[in-house]
């Protein structure tokens, strides 16, 4: 474990250096010709890696939320999403959000290869994050570091490596573990994260140290200095997925985030749990329940079930979006020519 924590410490000081001065590859057509797999790449494990998120997909998605709010913290990350404009209000937020969820559900439940519906969703990222990335360059900005891409792979995978208790991922061992670090790891390589940068690493101990650093060194002081734009995007991301998961509550979560930072403080001395009104700290209990219930089969059935639900009702029936801004108005599109694409 002394050995995973120095190799840590190296990964994130080279990352924190070297990745901010690396772009991402912009080469978004090379991907679509070369139809080249990573060599790393296990079919059979990529495969339990995708059994496994669905054997705990509440647990596991639910952390993926706090993931994605606390990515917006980084100033990076955050300049680029605000000159794009693509999630500056509820709507726009509804409609980007909804497809990161949307591509995010291919890739776990898709064949890998080429000519894939997966293949095909993860050419349409690198093409919208290539785009994003050129526009911002010419506007005098800057483009999408590898920094940046690594601490957005985290946002999918780095509370559930370092906080699984907490959100209730009790259904899983090593080698389960392995897969979805695995699953994480071509997937960030086919995003274009260089390997010296993936934070998905062979060892789970070594990868596990790297989320708890990043975390410690990372997320928590960008997210302690309460910088009034990320609180106001991230609100509008939680708001935005109103529509997908209506107990979704934007302080409520940010409460939650303190709670993940000051383990062993009572929740009632966090100045965050003194701001919310008396039915958000009802809330708040009760999302931990519902956490802390899932290490039961019946229950982590039950949910794991509306979770499936809820992602059929998104793609097929989204009556909340209908509600909230039009029927004409919710449709969402992550793929271009889709009828020619293969299931499989």
């Amino acid at each position: 474990m002394d050995l995973a924590r120095k190799r840590a410490d190296l990964f994130v000081d080279n990352l924190l250096s070297e990745g901010s001065k690396e772009v991402c590859d912009d080469s978004s057509d090379s991907f679509n010709n070369q139809h080249n797999l990573p060599s790393f790449y296990d079919e059979e494990l990529f495969k339990r890696g995708q059994e496994f998120y669905h054997r705990n997909i509440f647990a596991l998605f639910g952390a993926k939320i706090f993931g994605l709010v606390s990515v917006l913290s980084i100033p990076s990350i955050l300049r680029i999403l605000t000159f794009t404009k693509m999630s500056e209000d509820r709507y726009s937020s509804y409609k980007r959000y909804v497809a990161t969820v949307l591509h995010m559900n291919i890739w776990y439940e898709s064949n890998f290869k080429p000519g894939s519906k997966l293949w095909a969703s993860i050419a349409e990222v690198r093409r919208l994050h290539n785009s994003a990335s050129n526009r911002s360059c010419k506007a005098g900005l800057h483009r999408i570091s590898q920094k940046d891409m690594a601490l957005t792979q985290f946002g999918f995978m780095g509370y559930q490596m370092i906080k699984k208790d907490y959100f209730g991922i009790y259904n899983g061992n090593d080698e389960d573990w392995k897969a979805f670090l695995h699953l994480w790891r071509v997937v960030g390589h086919l995003l274009g994260i260089e390997d010296r940068f993936n934070i998905c690493r062979g060892s789970l101990d070594e990868t596990r140290a790297i989320c708890q650093k990043l975390l410690e060194r990372v997320f928590i002081p960008h997210i302690q200095k309460n910088d009034p734009e990320f609180l106001y995007m991230s609100r509008i991301l939680v708001e935005g997925l109103w529509a997908l998961q209506p107990v979704l509550n934007f302080n409520v979560i940010l409460c939650m985030l303190h709670v993940f930072f000051y383990e062993g403080v009572n929740n009632t001395d966090l100045p965050e749990y003194k701001k919310l009104a008396v039915w958000e700290k009802c809330l708040f209990y009760f999302v931990k329940a519902v956490f802390y219930s899932l290490r039961w089969a019946p229950t982590r059935w039950y949910f794991n079930h509306t979770r499936h639900r809820d992602n059929w009702l998104i793609q097929n029936f989204p009556f909340l979006a209908y509600y909230k801004y039009g029927f004409e108005n919710t449709v969402v599109r992550i793929l271009r020519n889709e009828k020619v694409i293969t299931k499989k």
